[in-house]
């Protein structure tokens, strides 16, 4: 058993590996290195120039993953989109199985092996189970396989003087030209050479040396194999540029605030990295004693970059696991031999629940599932924009397109040359467009410039995320997904929006297909808007049927079920409801559901969609109707705390005091919380009075009308003197006026109650301009970027910084 157990575990662990792997293309990068691998292989050679996106057309090819994309495209060559898959699940496999290694090297008594087998096998199955999410068609999963090699073989080096290590160089090689991030090659060497040289000053100072210290030999060995992969390094088409990289794109503000996956992971979103950190350290202090430097030093700069984005978190569980793992196995070899077959159990039963969780993420199970991933072979449509294309094919439209960075590699894959897009996701393009291009899609100047530079006629974009503003508040009425009227809608589904320009060669499409009334990427409140008027109801209804005949999208039919609820046909709107498949429009789906029912009065059926609906959101709103809701039904207890959640997240709800007083009422206990919610109440009516005197002082400050505009703000502030937003209000009204001390004092006090407030900051900048400190402008600009990096008004800030003096 002995012998056969490592090949057990070990099987188990490759085996969920490769079985996690076989997922459909979702991934939008893997369609830009294919089409890259494609054009590579057809001129066997780089093109001369950026060859896909055409405002790049002049630049120079670039491309530091050439190896990959060729070797990606060579599979698909061979077997289509499966041997795309199976690339993939044999590389993360294969790392899996590295990981296992590295994990289980031997560092104990041969009796205490099972334990420490089993204990790597639960460690490394959580880790895969943890990253499954990075397991896609992209260099990345090569970058997963050289790190764990890397670590592994100076770990077997320094534990069992394996020479693994002297291959590193020859991986190197290939590992630059595959990824920018060989880069991250350098910290376990540095780890080990800087933690070996402390360990060994330490043993020298005490006269015994630490466990685990390497040897003078061992360090200077490290040393030349770290010297022949730094001029591996060097081995590739753009020399040190290629190891660089990684380094140009954090500091690009746009690259780091406005890709999603740059932001840190939270335990709500990555569980798994937070609790593998949190494990760590416990070891680590636990085996403090024996001063663990190497490891520790390994595992720090992986602990950080997993903790600042959750593209890293990778990273974090390929360092980390092993380390865990041999650290667990450390301290369980002290165990007295009661505790060690107990923990052996606790170890098994690990493994076994992490294959078990393997099958159920494989199995689609909810509550482990990868919402992104679906199991199988094939290409995942919900992630490329594979319908409108199909509108565009029907219609006869090629050419150059306007798109949604991240679709620009599957434009290029499906369509090139017939169709260009403007951009993709490696975001190649001339200096300060990838930012224009983004924003373009709300501030029609740019669109209109970004046309008449370029001359394209087709806009295909997506349902887009604004951040750092309001959009829909501050452009009310807009279509957000394109804001242009230049542009008309005609074409939508739940992946992709299709607009076409308003020229007269393309006049009789735009009569024939365009949708005038719905705005799908807008808000309901947008719909809500349009349906005052009862007489819009039928050609409100009559846009999405037709969006549902021809796509049956399930944006149409959650449209169609809000119009229909707006009216009050309950059973339609559940009809319509009820159709609906999209994870998108699940919020709106539930919510119409519960109301739908409740109006009918069944408030069972509303308490079951609330409770799918608190699922996904915590909004106090929704915790409000579920309270009241609950209420209805007798449930005074529960109603009771979810009217009180509510209440703490949203203070200013005026109608939660009295549905919290009644259901005290109900529950016998009104008297010793009646003052209590007597005075919340009168404080909520008071923030919503301040509320409504703050909105009408901002509409009449957007009308010119600047004195009402200041009472109105005055009248907010004496009702509500903490709001920092008022106080910046009426400091920019106060400099529309030339008030210059009085608008200081007012940007001042926002801040004093607010240190984070940006606009606040942006406003005593306009202030120092108007005053001729342009020094003090530069500081007050600066601060408002760093508080407020990913809004319109921040990017053409750091344009306006770029240019002035310092």
């Amino acid at each position: 058993m002995a012998r056969i157990l490592p090949w057990i575990l070990g099987g188990l662990v490759v085996g969920s590996a490769f079985t996690l792997g076989i997922t459909k293309v979702e991934d939008s990068d893997a369609w830009a290195h294919l089409a890259l691998g494609r054009e590579m292989v057809k001129l066997r050679g780089f093109p001369q120039h950026e060859p896909f996106t055409f405002p790049s057309a002049g630049m120079p090819y670039y491309n530091t993953e050439w190896l990959f994309d060729v070797v990606l495209y060579l599979a698909y060559a061979g077997a289509d989109l499966a041997g795309v898959i199976l690339l993939k699940s044999a590389i993360v496999a294969t790392a899996a199985w590295v990981l296992w290694k590295d994990a289980s090297l031997p560092d104990q008594r041969a009796a205490d092996r099972p334990l420490s087998l089993a204990v790597a096998a639960a460690v490394i199955l959580g880790v895969l189970l943890m990253i499954r999410h990075r397991f896609a068609e992209r260099p990345d999963m090569i970058l997963m396989l050289f790190l764990a090699f890397t670590v592994y073989a100076l770990d077997a080096y320094l534990h069992g003087g394996r020479r693994f290590l002297y291959a590193l160089p020859a991986v190197q090689v290939l590992w630059v030209n595959v990824h920018p991030s060989a880069v991250v090659s350098a910290g376990p060497f540095a780890a080990v050479l800087g933690g070996g040289l402390l360990l060994r000053w330490i043993g020298r100072w005490r006269g015994v040396e630490p466990p685990g210290t390497p040897s003078a030999a061992q360090l200077k060995t490290v040393a030349l194999v770290f010297a022949g992969v730094a001029v591996a390094s060097l081995l590739n088409p753009y020399g040190s540029d290629a190891v660089t990289l990684p380094f140009r794109l954090a500091a690009s503000p746009w690259f780091t605030q406005e890709i999603l996956e740059l932001q840190p992971p939270t335990f709500s979103s990555h569980p798994g990295a937070l609790i593998l950190v949190a494990l760590l350290s416990g070891t680590f202090v636990l085996l403090a004693r024996r001063l663990p430097l190497v490891s520790l030093l390994v595992a720090a700069p992986f602990v950080y970059l997993g903790l600042s984005a959750v593209r890293f978190v990778f990273l974090l569980g390929i360092a980390c696991g092993p380390i865990l793992a041999r650290n667990l196995s450390a301290i369980a070899g002290r165990l007295k031999p009661a505790w060690a077959r107990l923990a052996l159990g606790v170890a098994l039963a690990g493994t076994t629940g992490g294959v078990a969780a393997t099958a159920l993420t494989v199995a689609s199970v909810e509550s482990l599932a990868d919402p992104r991933k679906t199991t199988g072979i094939g290409m995942d449509e919900r992630f490329v924009p594979e319908g409108a294309l199909r509108y565009l094919d029907r219609i006869g439209l090629t050419g150059r397109i306007f798109n949604t960075f991240h679709w620009g590699g599957y434009l290029t894959w499906r369509d090139f040359p017939r169709r260009a897009p403007i951009i993709d996701g490696r975001g190649y393009v001339p200096p300060g467009l990838v930012e224009e291009i983004h924003f373009a899609r709300i501030y029609p100047q740019h669109l209109d410039r970004l046309q008449a530079t370029y001359g394209f006629d087709v806009a295909l974009v997506d349902y887009p995320v604004y951040a750092g503003e309001n959009v829909e508040e501050a452009l009310p009425g807009v279509d957000i997904a394109l804001a242009s009227p230049q542009w008309a809608l005609v074409y939508w589904d739940d992946v992709a929006l299709v607009y076409l320009r308003r020229a007269d060669h393309l006049a009789p499409i735009i009569a024939r297909d365009e949708y005038r009334i719905v705005k799908p990427a807008n808000s309901l409140v947008f719909l809500r808007r349009a349906l005052a008027d009862r007489g819009a109801l039928p050609a409100v209804e009559t846009e999405l049927r037709r969006n549902i005949a021809e796509t049956g999208s399930s944006a149409g039919y959650a449209l169609l079920g809000a119009a229909e609820l707006t009216v009050g046909a309950y059973d339609q709107a559940i009809q319509m409801f009820e159709h609906v498949r999209s994870e998108r429009a699940r919020l709106d789906t539930y919510h119409g559901l519960a109301v739908a029912h409740w109006a009918k009065g069944n408030v069972g059926a509303a308490v079951v969609f609330y409770r799918k609906l608190l699922r996904l959101t915590q909004d106090p709103t929704v915790l409000y109707q579920m309270g009241r809701a609950l209420l209805e039904t007798g449930n005074h207890r529960e109603a009771i705390a979810h009217l009180e959640r509510a209440r703490a997240a949203a203070p200013g709800m005026v109608a939660v005091y009295p549905a919290l007083l009644e259901a005290y009422r109900r529950a016998g206990t009104v008297v010793e919380r009646e003052q209590e919610l007597a005075a919340g109440h009168a404080n909520a009516v008071r923030l919503q009075e301040a509320d409504e005197h703050a909105r009408r002082g901002r509409q009449l400050l957007g009308a010119g009308r600047l004195a009402e505009g200041v009472a109105e703000l005055k009248a907010s502030l004496h009702l509500e003197p903490q709001s920092a937003r008022v106080h910046s209000d009426l400091g920019f009204a106060y400099l529309s006026l030339g008030q210059l001390d009085d608008a200081v004092a007012e940007q001042r006090a926002a801040i004093g109650l607010d240190p984070k407030l940006a606009n606040a900051q942006y406003g005593l900048a306009l202030i120092d301009q108007r005053r001729g400190d342009q020094a003090a402008a530069r500081r007050h600009l600066e601060q408002f970027v760093r508080l407020q990096p990913r809004s319109y008004l921040a990017w053409r800030v750091r344009e306006e910084l770029s240019r002035l003096p310092r």
